[in-house]
């Protein structure tokens, strides 16, 4: 996994929450004991310019006086906190996200909006809250057993009744300013004084979904940062031997993203579960299709893939995403929903199929019971390699441009795509566990190869995000991580009449009701 490198004399937002969003400051006296241990633990390694503590999170803003072993420093800090606080709640496991976050401020402008979003955080009388570096550069009560650096304060706003009127004229503690307006290409009164240089928050897409207030994009965004761990941890466990490696990677016109890859394990030949959140003006092309000019657009979502190596193990792939576009103005003037989950079998087992549909119908049936048929039904006219005439695999749910409607508010669309989504891991997580250990021949090893060629087709071909991540300049690793590492073409190649094979060619070529 790639993560910034700790270096003396450059100053860092360091950051992270509970795994799964967990609490991880039940009450005062946890968050005076970590304020302790940072004081032990990392204060004579940095400068500590500002910070926050939330009931979920935490805030750093540092400059690093002594880089030797500083991230060994860190790791004691956050290991010794969760040791403590599991045996004060009789918890086991992991307590905060893998990895703390940490960003450089690479400029003055960076640093000055870095500290101003730390101080956000309180929803409100930031002034009053105690647990953070603002309560003691306004008050002078300082409530941190190590020193605050008054000096950088000094330095940056020039003193401290200039950051207290910056921090009161950014309006920061709105919901809409999440550090996610800088993903969206829209301004924000933080960086008022230079309203189009946007890249002063670059990077701090990272916090997204860390405040406890929300817009949709921000909920959603935190919704999907969850399910990649939680499916992550779940195909782990399953594999038993590969992890998923991590690589955070930004994009040049806004946004960013975190894929995550697992390769050569057991049971996963490959896979990738990945995050992104883009933004910027939308490419000619893309306003071609959506008919607009002059458009600006954010788009969210998790995609993923697996290739199995059994292939009596059937290949997944699932996306749940969400899209806003919006005018000069910054104003939304269109949002929509989509996404969805498919199966592709090469060999076909019907308690598999059924199972696989019966979690997607259950889900959707808790919304509108038209949901899954037509859905289902969208799903297998999507998946169709035209140029073969059949079906990718044997379907399941597809739906997009889930908009507002007299029936369908977007948090009911929200509710919806989370439905499905949270039916994943019960979807196909019990077909790799029944069939993962089963014996198959060389034979049925090419016949997966082979098989695989036509999903390698559609990606290429046919499929629209795909399409959408190459036109918007998108990270190609991550666009093409859907590819299988082995796959044939065989010239005109034909299963054996009455084979397992042609089977499932038959399925393929016409659609089934599992349920």
């Amino acid at each position: 996994m790639k993560l910034e490198k700790l270096e003396k004399d450059f100053y860092y937002h360091i950051y992270n929450r509970g795994i799964h969003s967990e609490t991880i400051f039940k009450n005062d006296d946890n968050k005076s004991y970590f304020l302790n241990l940072v004081g032990k633990h990392i204060s004579h390694k940095v400068q500590i310019i500002a910070f926050c503590l939330m009931n979920t999170h935490f805030h750093l803003v540092v400059k690093v006086s002594d880089e030797n072993k500083i991230t060994e420093a860190f790791s004691n800090l956050f290991n010794a906190y969760a040791k403590a606080f599991n045996k004060q709640q009789h918890r086991t496991g992991s307590l905060f996200e893998k990895h703390f976050k940490r960003k450089r401020l690479i400029s003055e402008d960076y640093l000055k909006n870095a500290i101003l979003y730390v101080h956000s955080n309180p929803t409100h009388a930031i002034k009053e809250y105690p647990f953070s570096s603002y309560f003691y550069y306004v008050n002078g009560n300082n409530p941190a057993p190590f020193t605050l650096d008054h000096s950088e304060i000094e330095r940056v706003f020039d003193s401290v009744e200039n950051l207290r009127t910056l921090q009161q004229a950014s309006n920061i503690t709105s919901a809409d300013l999440q550090g996610f307006e800088n993903l969206a290409g829209q301004s924000s009164n933080l960086h008022q004084d230079h309203p189009q240089d946007d890249h002063n928050l670059q990077g701090l897409e990272d916090l997204v979904g860390l405040n406890e207030k929300s817009t949709m994009k921000t909920k959603f965004y935190t919704y999907i940062q969850n399910l990649q761990d939680r499916i992550c941890d779940k195909l782990e466990a399953i594999d038993g031997t590969a992890k998923f490696r991590e690589d955070l990677w930004d994009r040049t016109e806004g946004g960013g993203g975190r894929t995550r890859v697992i390769e050569n394990g057991k049971v996963f030949e490959k896979g990738g579960v990945n995050i992104s959140g883009v933004h910027g003006a939308l490419p000619e092309s893309m306003q071609s299709y959506f008919g607009v000019k002059d458009a600006n657009f954010f788009a969210c979502g998790l995609s993923l893939v697996l290739h199995p190596k059994n292939p009596m193990v059937p290949t997944v792939h699932a996306n749940w995403r969400y899209f806003e576009m919006y005018d000069q103005d910054g104003n939304i003037v269109d949002q929509w929903f989509g996404g969805g989950q498919d199966l592709t079998p090469f060999y076909l087992f019907d308690e598999d199929a059924r199972h696989f549909h019966q979690v997607c119908k259950t889900a959707c049936d808790k919304h509108d019971e038209s949901f899954y048929p037509h859905y289902k039904n969208r799903c297998d006219t999507y998946f169709y390699n035209t140029h073969r005439n059949e079906s990718r695999g044997i379907g399941g749910l597809f739906f997009d441009y889930c908009k507002k409607t007299d029936a369908m508010s977007m948090q009911d669309w929200y509710d919806f795509v989370t439905e499905v989504g949270d039916s994943f891991l019960d979807a196909y997580a019990p077909i790799v566990e029944k069939r993962k250990d089963l014996p198959y021949t060389e034979t049925q090893r090419n016949w997966q190869e082979i098989r695989r060629g036509r999903y390698v087709e559609f990606n290429l071909v046919h499929d629209k995000g795909t399409l959408f991540g190459l036109k918007t300049n998108g990270r190609i690793e991550s666009i093409l991580m859907s590819l299988p590492p082995h796959v044939q073409w065989v010239y005109d190649h034909h299963p054996a009449p009455g084979s397992a094979e042609e089977k499932l060619l038959e399925v393929l070529q016409n659609p089934v009701d599992w349920v």
